[in-house]
């Protein structure tokens, strides 16, 4: 019994030890005008969640609904990366135990600063492994269906301090001219 314990323990282990790891590759990435470096922040999804990104047509809306959708749970990614090789990014989650038929879905935000400026950029991505072999996934910084230009980043709206300011002024001021009148 023993001698049959230690064989279903060291077949366990090897199992573990194969399994795959998944590597969820970027594509090229192209800076914006002085931009200086790409982090990228990879969600694991539901099948139901990777088939509403996947009815998108038009890629600049994908990447705004990503953003809105994820931008505050950076925390919460499944994996990060912000080192670039070549233009490219590769992600890995933190989780190495897939086997074969495994089917994965994700989504990815890769965001930059320029100046005050905050960019972005969001896509999609599915694999269904079939083996235990370590897997990668590419181009998931292209353009809707992994072909394609590199899809345009876009810029989150960030206002201006001295135009709050101002504003905030005015409206004091026009309360100070109320209450005289």
């Amino acid at each position: 019994m023993k001698k049959l314990m230690t064989l279903v323990v060291a077949v366990g282990m090897a199992s573990i030890a194969s399994a795959a790891s998944i590597s969820w590759k970027s594509g090229t990435i192209s800076l914006p005008t002085g931009g200086s470096g790409v982090t990228g922040y990879l969600f694991l999804v539901d099948e139901a969640t990777y088939g509403t990104y996947s009815a998108y047509t038009d890629a600049t809306k994908l990447s705004d609904d990503i953003y809105a959708a994820y931008s505050g749970s950076f925390a919460s990614a499944d994996g990060t990366s912000s080192k670039l090789s070549k233009g490219a990014m590769t992600l890995t989650d933190g989780v190495d135990t897939y086997g074969a038929g495994s089917e994965l879905y994700a989504v990815i935000l890769y965001t930059t600063k320029v100046d005050t400026d905050d960019y972005y950029m969001g896509n999609y991505g599915y694999m269904k492994l079939t083996s235990d072999q370590s897997d990668s996934l590419g181009s998931l910084a292209l353009k809707m269906g992994g072909t394609g230009n590199a899809t345009a980043w876009s810029t989150a709206a960030v206002p201006e301090p001295t135009s709050g300011l101002l504003m905030l002024l005015g409206m004091a001021g026009l309360a100070l001219r109320r209450r005289r009148a």
